[in-house]
Protein backbone atom coordinates (compact mmCIF):
# COMPACT_ATOMS: atom_id res chain seq x y z
CA UNK A 1 0.00 0.00 0.00
CA UNK A 2 1.47 3.40 -0.97
CA UNK A 3 2.30 5.63 1.99
CA UNK A 4 -0.24 8.36 2.65
CA UNK A 5 1.08 11.89 2.01
CA UNK A 6 2.05 13.97 5.04
CA UNK A 7 1.12 17.25 3.36
CA UNK A 8 -2.10 18.42 1.80
CA UNK A 9 -2.14 18.19 -2.02
CA UNK A 10 -1.82 21.52 -3.84
CA UNK A 11 -4.51 20.54 -6.34
CA UNK A 12 -7.26 19.86 -3.78
CA UNK A 13 -9.62 21.89 -1.62
CA UNK A 14 -10.16 21.01 2.02
CA UNK A 15 -13.83 21.12 3.01
CA UNK A 16 -14.79 21.14 6.69
CA UNK A 17 -18.42 20.68 7.73
CA UNK A 18 -18.45 22.02 11.28
CA UNK A 19 -22.02 21.42 12.41
CA UNK A 20 -24.51 21.81 13.73
CA UNK A 21 -25.20 18.57 15.58
CA UNK A 22 -28.47 16.93 14.50
CA UNK A 23 -28.63 19.16 11.44
CA UNK A 24 -28.34 16.67 8.61
CA UNK A 25 -24.58 16.14 8.51
CA UNK A 26 -24.92 12.35 8.13
CA UNK A 27 -27.28 12.77 5.17
CA UNK A 28 -24.83 15.23 3.61
CA UNK A 29 -21.95 12.81 4.25
CA UNK A 30 -23.82 10.04 2.44
CA UNK A 31 -24.62 12.39 -0.45
CA UNK A 32 -21.07 13.72 -0.89
CA UNK A 33 -19.52 10.29 -0.45
CA UNK A 34 -21.31 9.22 -3.63
CA UNK A 35 -19.29 11.74 -5.63
CA UNK A 36 -16.08 10.44 -7.23
CA UNK A 37 -14.67 13.97 -6.80
CA UNK A 38 -14.77 13.93 -2.99
CA UNK A 39 -12.35 12.02 -0.78
CA UNK A 40 -13.31 10.81 2.67
CA UNK A 41 -11.25 8.68 5.00
CA UNK A 42 -12.74 5.72 6.83
CA UNK A 43 -14.44 7.76 9.57
CA UNK A 44 -17.11 10.44 9.10
CA UNK A 45 -16.28 12.33 12.29
CA UNK A 46 -12.54 12.51 12.85
CA UNK A 47 -12.66 14.62 16.03
CA UNK A 48 -9.15 15.87 15.47
CA UNK A 49 -9.16 19.62 15.92
CA UNK A 50 -11.61 19.55 18.83
CA UNK A 51 -9.49 16.95 20.64
CA UNK A 52 -6.16 18.75 20.19
CA UNK A 53 -7.89 21.96 21.32
CA UNK A 54 -8.85 20.22 24.57
CA UNK A 55 -12.56 20.46 23.79
CA UNK A 56 -13.37 16.77 23.25
CA UNK A 57 -11.65 14.72 25.94
CA UNK A 58 -14.50 12.21 25.88
CA UNK A 59 -13.99 11.52 22.17
CA UNK A 60 -10.36 10.46 22.56
CA UNK A 61 -11.11 8.64 25.83
CA UNK A 62 -13.80 6.58 24.10
CA UNK A 63 -11.35 5.60 21.37
CA UNK A 64 -8.63 4.65 23.84
CA UNK A 65 -11.15 2.66 25.87
CA UNK A 66 -12.28 0.88 22.71
CA UNK A 67 -8.69 -0.07 21.89
CA UNK A 68 -8.14 -1.30 25.43
CA UNK A 69 -11.32 -3.37 25.39
CA UNK A 70 -10.42 -4.94 22.05
CA UNK A 71 -6.92 -5.77 23.25
CA UNK A 72 -8.48 -7.50 26.24
CA UNK A 73 -10.40 -9.83 23.93
CA UNK A 74 -7.24 -11.26 22.35
CA UNK A 75 -6.53 -14.91 23.12
CA UNK A 76 -3.01 -16.15 23.78
CA UNK A 77 -3.34 -18.97 21.32
CA UNK A 78 -2.66 -19.46 17.61
CA UNK A 79 -5.43 -19.79 15.10
CA UNK A 80 -8.01 -17.59 13.37
CA UNK A 81 -9.95 -16.62 16.49
CA UNK A 82 -8.04 -13.36 16.92
CA UNK A 83 -8.39 -12.22 13.30
CA UNK A 84 -11.59 -10.19 13.68
CA UNK A 85 -10.50 -8.53 16.91
CA UNK A 86 -7.08 -7.68 15.46
CA UNK A 87 -8.71 -6.08 12.42
CA UNK A 88 -10.89 -3.90 14.65
CA UNK A 89 -7.98 -3.10 16.94
CA UNK A 90 -5.80 -2.12 13.99
CA UNK A 91 -8.49 0.26 12.74
CA UNK A 92 -8.85 1.96 16.12
CA UNK A 93 -5.08 2.14 16.60
CA UNK A 94 -4.65 3.73 13.18
CA UNK A 95 -7.33 6.30 14.04
CA UNK A 96 -5.56 7.12 17.30
CA UNK A 97 -2.38 7.94 15.38
CA UNK A 98 -3.93 11.26 14.32
CA UNK A 99 -3.25 12.56 17.83
CA UNK A 100 0.46 11.68 17.89
CA UNK A 101 1.90 14.87 16.40
CA UNK A 102 3.65 17.63 18.32
CA UNK A 103 1.60 20.81 18.84
CA UNK A 104 1.04 22.42 15.45
CA UNK A 105 2.14 19.32 13.55
CA UNK A 106 -0.87 18.05 11.59
CA UNK A 107 1.05 15.45 9.57
CA UNK A 108 -0.34 12.42 11.45
CA UNK A 109 -3.86 13.75 10.87
CA UNK A 110 -3.15 14.32 7.19
CA UNK A 111 -1.66 10.85 6.76
CA UNK A 112 -4.83 9.30 8.09
CA UNK A 113 -7.17 11.74 6.35
CA UNK A 114 -5.51 11.17 2.97
CA UNK A 115 -5.28 7.40 3.18
CA UNK A 116 -6.63 6.07 -0.11
CA UNK A 117 -6.61 9.52 -1.71
CA UNK A 118 -6.81 9.33 -5.52
CA UNK A 119 -6.32 12.94 -6.67
CA UNK A 120 -9.91 13.99 -5.97
CA UNK A 121 -10.39 17.79 -6.10
CA UNK A 122 -12.05 17.88 -2.66
CA UNK A 123 -11.06 16.30 0.65
CA UNK A 124 -13.73 16.37 3.34
CA UNK A 125 -13.86 16.15 7.13
CA UNK A 126 -17.39 16.30 8.55
CA UNK A 127 -17.15 16.73 12.31
CA UNK A 128 -20.07 18.75 13.72
CA UNK A 129 -18.30 19.15 17.08
CA UNK A 130 -15.81 21.55 15.46
CA UNK A 131 -18.53 24.19 15.90
CA UNK A 132 -17.41 24.70 19.51
CA UNK A 133 -13.91 25.80 18.50
CA UNK A 134 -12.50 29.31 18.81
CA UNK A 135 -11.20 31.66 16.13
CA UNK A 136 -7.57 30.58 16.61
CA UNK A 137 -8.52 26.99 15.91
CA UNK A 138 -10.50 27.96 12.81
CA UNK A 139 -7.48 29.95 11.63
CA UNK A 140 -5.32 26.84 12.02
CA UNK A 141 -7.84 24.73 10.10
CA UNK A 142 -8.11 27.37 7.36
CA UNK A 143 -4.44 26.91 6.48
CA UNK A 144 -5.00 23.31 5.39
CA UNK A 145 -5.49 23.39 1.65
CA UNK A 146 -7.04 26.89 1.71
CA UNK A 147 -9.94 25.27 3.51
CA UNK A 148 -13.60 26.04 3.02
CA UNK A 149 -16.15 25.77 5.82
CA UNK A 150 -19.74 24.61 5.64
CA UNK A 151 -22.01 25.27 8.63
CA UNK A 152 -25.47 23.72 8.75
CA UNK A 153 -28.02 25.64 10.83
CA UNK A 154 -31.18 24.11 12.27
CA UNK A 155 -33.99 25.72 14.24
CA UNK A 156 -32.45 25.79 17.75
CA UNK A 157 -35.46 24.25 19.48
CA UNK A 158 -35.89 21.47 16.93
CA UNK A 159 -32.15 20.75 17.07
CA UNK A 160 -32.21 20.62 20.87
CA UNK A 161 -35.27 18.36 20.95
CA UNK A 162 -33.69 16.03 18.39
CA UNK A 163 -30.53 15.86 20.51
CA UNK A 164 -32.61 15.07 23.59
CA UNK A 165 -34.46 12.25 21.79
CA UNK A 166 -31.16 10.79 20.64
CA UNK A 167 -29.63 11.02 24.13
CA UNK A 168 -32.61 9.30 25.73
CA UNK A 169 -32.68 6.56 23.07
CA UNK A 170 -28.96 5.88 23.51
CA UNK A 171 -28.99 6.14 27.29
CA UNK A 172 -32.15 4.04 27.76
CA UNK A 173 -32.23 1.68 24.76
CA UNK A 174 -34.75 -0.67 26.39
CA UNK A 175 -37.30 2.09 26.94
CA UNK A 176 -40.40 1.28 24.84
CA UNK A 177 -41.71 3.73 22.28
CA UNK A 178 -44.73 5.76 23.24
CA UNK A 179 -45.66 7.51 26.50
CA UNK A 180 -42.66 6.22 28.48
CA UNK A 181 -40.17 7.44 25.90
CA UNK A 182 -42.01 10.78 25.58
CA UNK A 183 -41.97 11.23 29.36
CA UNK A 184 -38.23 10.47 29.52
CA UNK A 185 -37.59 13.13 26.87
CA UNK A 186 -39.64 15.66 28.83
CA UNK A 187 -37.69 14.79 31.98
CA UNK A 188 -34.39 15.32 30.14
CA UNK A 189 -35.64 18.65 28.79
CA UNK A 190 -36.73 19.80 32.26
CA UNK A 191 -33.32 18.88 33.65
CA UNK A 192 -31.67 21.12 31.08
CA UNK A 193 -34.17 23.93 31.69
CA UNK A 194 -33.76 23.76 35.48
CA UNK A 195 -29.97 23.84 35.14
CA UNK A 196 -30.24 27.36 33.73
CA UNK A 197 -27.68 26.60 31.03
CA UNK A 198 -29.92 26.79 27.95
CA UNK A 199 -28.44 30.10 26.71
CA UNK A 200 -24.91 28.72 27.23
CA UNK A 201 -25.18 25.43 25.34
CA UNK A 202 -22.25 25.65 22.92
CA UNK A 203 -23.74 23.42 20.25
CA UNK A 204 -26.67 25.87 20.00
CA UNK A 205 -24.59 29.06 20.05
CA UNK A 206 -24.63 29.75 16.33
CA UNK A 207 -23.71 33.39 16.86
CA UNK A 208 -20.48 32.55 18.68
CA UNK A 209 -19.43 30.02 16.05
CA UNK A 210 -20.21 32.31 13.12
CA UNK A 211 -18.45 35.32 14.62
CA UNK A 212 -15.36 33.27 15.49
CA UNK A 213 -15.26 31.76 12.01
CA UNK A 214 -15.74 35.05 10.20
CA UNK A 215 -13.02 36.70 12.25
CA UNK A 216 -10.33 34.57 10.61
CA UNK A 217 -11.78 33.05 7.40
CA UNK A 218 -12.67 35.06 4.26
CA UNK A 219 -16.39 35.21 3.49
CA UNK A 220 -16.02 33.43 0.16
CA UNK A 221 -14.70 30.36 1.98
CA UNK A 222 -17.71 30.09 4.30
CA UNK A 223 -21.16 28.80 3.46
CA UNK A 224 -24.23 28.65 5.71
CA UNK A 225 -27.04 26.24 4.88
CA UNK A 226 -30.34 25.81 6.69
CA UNK A 227 -31.17 22.22 7.59
CA UNK A 228 -34.79 22.91 6.65
CA UNK A 229 -33.64 23.57 3.04
CA UNK A 230 -30.87 20.96 2.90
CA UNK A 231 -32.83 18.17 1.24
CA UNK A 232 -33.96 20.23 -1.74
CA UNK A 233 -32.03 19.47 -4.98
CA UNK A 234 -31.16 23.13 -5.49
CA UNK A 235 -29.52 23.31 -2.06
CA UNK A 236 -27.31 20.31 -2.79
CA UNK A 237 -26.46 21.89 -6.16
CA UNK A 238 -25.43 25.04 -4.29
CA UNK A 239 -23.22 23.07 -1.91
CA UNK A 240 -21.58 21.27 -4.84
CA UNK A 241 -20.91 24.61 -6.50
CA UNK A 242 -19.34 25.92 -3.30
CA UNK A 243 -17.14 22.83 -3.01
CA UNK A 244 -16.18 23.03 -6.69
CA UNK A 245 -17.52 19.63 -7.78
CA UNK A 246 -20.07 18.46 -10.32
CA UNK A 247 -23.72 18.20 -9.37
CA UNK A 248 -24.74 15.07 -7.54
CA UNK A 249 -28.14 13.56 -6.91
CA UNK A 250 -29.39 12.34 -3.55
CA UNK A 251 -32.69 11.14 -2.14
CA UNK A 252 -34.05 14.17 -0.32
CA UNK A 253 -36.89 12.10 1.12
CA UNK A 254 -34.50 9.75 2.91
CA UNK A 255 -33.21 10.71 6.35
CA UNK A 256 -30.06 9.30 7.93
CA UNK A 257 -30.36 8.14 11.54
CA UNK A 258 -33.87 9.58 11.99
CA UNK A 259 -34.17 8.18 15.51
CA UNK A 260 -37.31 7.90 17.61
CA UNK A 261 -40.10 10.42 17.41
CA UNK A 262 -41.66 12.32 20.31
CA UNK A 263 -43.75 15.48 20.23
CA UNK A 264 -42.33 18.40 22.15
CA UNK A 265 -44.93 19.94 24.51
CA UNK A 266 -45.76 23.58 23.79
CA UNK A 267 -44.65 24.76 27.25
CA UNK A 268 -41.19 23.24 26.77
CA UNK A 269 -40.93 24.62 23.24
CA UNK A 270 -41.77 28.10 24.51
CA UNK A 271 -39.23 27.85 27.34
CA UNK A 272 -36.59 26.64 24.87
CA UNK A 273 -37.40 29.54 22.53
CA UNK A 274 -36.92 31.98 25.37
CA UNK A 275 -33.60 30.38 26.24
CA UNK A 276 -32.44 30.59 22.63
CA UNK A 277 -33.88 34.05 21.99
CA UNK A 278 -30.46 35.56 21.28
CA UNK A 279 -29.83 32.96 18.58
CA UNK A 280 -33.19 33.55 16.92
CA UNK A 281 -32.64 37.32 16.94
CA UNK A 282 -29.13 37.00 15.54
CA UNK A 283 -30.06 34.61 12.73
CA UNK A 284 -33.14 36.63 11.72
CA UNK A 285 -31.13 39.86 11.71
CA UNK A 286 -28.42 38.20 9.65
CA UNK A 287 -30.48 36.29 7.08
CA UNK A 288 -33.83 38.09 7.08
CA UNK A 289 -36.42 36.52 4.79
CA UNK A 290 -34.04 33.67 3.96
CA UNK A 291 -34.72 32.14 7.38
CA UNK A 292 -37.04 29.14 6.83
CA UNK A 293 -40.62 29.39 8.03
CA UNK A 294 -39.97 26.42 10.32
CA UNK A 295 -38.03 28.81 12.56
CA UNK A 296 -41.22 30.76 13.34
CA UNK A 297 -41.85 31.01 17.04
CA UNK A 298 -44.77 29.36 18.83
CA UNK A 299 -44.43 32.00 21.51
CA UNK A 300 -44.50 34.82 18.97
CA UNK A 301 -47.56 33.29 17.28
CA UNK A 302 -49.36 33.18 20.63
CA UNK A 303 -48.37 36.72 21.58
CA UNK A 304 -49.58 38.19 18.30
CA UNK A 305 -52.59 35.94 17.68
CA UNK A 306 -55.86 37.84 17.12
CA UNK A 307 -57.81 38.14 20.36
Amino acid sequence: MPKSPARFPDTATMLFCIGAQKAGTTWLYDALRASPQVHFCRNKELHYFDVIAGRANLAIANRVNMATALAGKLKAAPGPRNAKVLKQLREVAELLTIYTGEPGDHRPYLRYLLRGYRDQPVVCDITPAYAVLDARHFADMAEIGTAKFLFLLRDPVDRMWSQIRMSVAVGQPDLPKGPEFDAACVDRAMTIINSGRLPRIERSDYQRTMEALERVVPADRIKYVFYENLFAPETLDDICGFAGIDRIHADGARRSNPGRTATIPDDIRITFEEGFARQYDFIRARFGDAVPAAWDSVRRAQLFAPS
